[in-house]
């Protein structure tokens, strides 16, 4: 499993407007492992390096399924809604 950064990582992110749609639906996505969430979200258009940022305060890393895999979903929504 990929090494995820500290919440503390993350409070300080800064996401343009137009990330929020991303945020949203990600949100919206229950039960879908990191794979089904990143297609779903590259289907609609999605942010996919502000969704990153969001979980992990940075815009490089491992594999962004891996990331949503890694995280439990309660921390993962948390680091959402500070993004927003």
């Amino acid at each position: 499993m990929p090494r995820v950064r500290p919440a503390a990582a993350t409070e300080n992110v800064t996401l343009p407007e137009e990330a929020r749609a991303t945020l949203k639906r990600f949100h919206e996505l229950e039960n879908c492992d990191g794979r089904a969430v990143v297609r779903e979200l590259q289907a609609v258009g999605g942010d996919l390096k502000a969704l990153r940022l969001a979980l992990t305060g940075s815009d490089k890393g491992p594999a962004l399924a891996a990331i949503i895999d890694a995280l439990p979903r309660e921390e993962a929504l948390r680091r959402v809604d500070a993004a927003l």
